[in-house]
């Protein structure tokens, strides 16, 4: 058994039944190849899913071929120093794993986790015109990600601090009116509260939106 990497030589000796000897040297007959050692960083392991871009680095020692998995239903890699994209859809962890090769087919693997995270992007308009024309009729907040829709909350109050409006439904905007009337022009106060659906923190933000007509 060989412990250690190398070269080595190799000798065979002999002796008869009458006390005889004879060798024989084999010069770097036996070639141990060291296991390789794989070994990699990622120029960043937290993304927003905004810009989902990764650089890996390459460091691993003894081996010649690659294989790289992005931990998803894609496609192996087999760059020495890959860039992937990953989705920016989808968010969550994903375990990126190389495999290292040695000449002779040896291989050794190293993981990292990329954790991509979906950033709340939303949008408040500050006025509206519920004036019974074909434009902005509605307030309405637009959330496009990073949000859980079935934990939503939209209030409406007046100067008085009164709810006057409230909604459960994102797609759903207020129409300017109260007790089926519109209410007078003015300055009114929003409060929306609503769940991330990353780490499913809640989040409350507020507001003021002008009724114009």
């Amino acid at each position: 058994t060989f412990q250690n990497g190398g070269t080595y030589d190799v000798t065979l000796t002999t002796q008869s039944v009458t006390g005889c000897t004879a060798s024989v040297t084999y010069t770097d007959y036996v070639y141990v190849e060291d296991t390789p050692v794989a070994e990699f960083s990622a120029s960043t392991t937290e993304l927003l899913n905004i810009n989902t871009e990764v650089d890996f680095n390459n460091t691993s020692t003894g081996a010649t071929d690659y294989v790289w998995d992005f931990g998803y239903n894609t496609a192996n890699s087999t760059e020495v120093n890959p860039t992937h994209v990953f989705p920016e859809e989808n968010s969550g962890a994903y375990v990126v794993e190389l495999f290292a090769y040695s000449p002779l087919g040896c291989v050794d693997s190293a993981q990292v986790t990329i954790n991509v995270v979906e950033e709340t992007i939303y949008y408040v308009p500050n006025s509206f015109t519920p004036d019974g024309d074909a434009f902005n009729q509605y307030f309405q907040a637009i959330f496009t990600s990073g949000y859980d829709p079935f934990d939503f909350e939209l209030l409406i109050f007046n100067r008085w601090g009164e709810v006057i409006w409230e909604s459960h439904d994102d797609s759903v905007g207020w129409d300017g009116t109260y007790n089926g009337e519109i209410v007078p022009d003015g300055v009114y106060t929003w409060k929306i509260e609503f769940k991330t659906s990353q780490n499913d923190e809640r989040k409350i933000i507020t507001g003021h939106v002008n009724v114009l007509r």
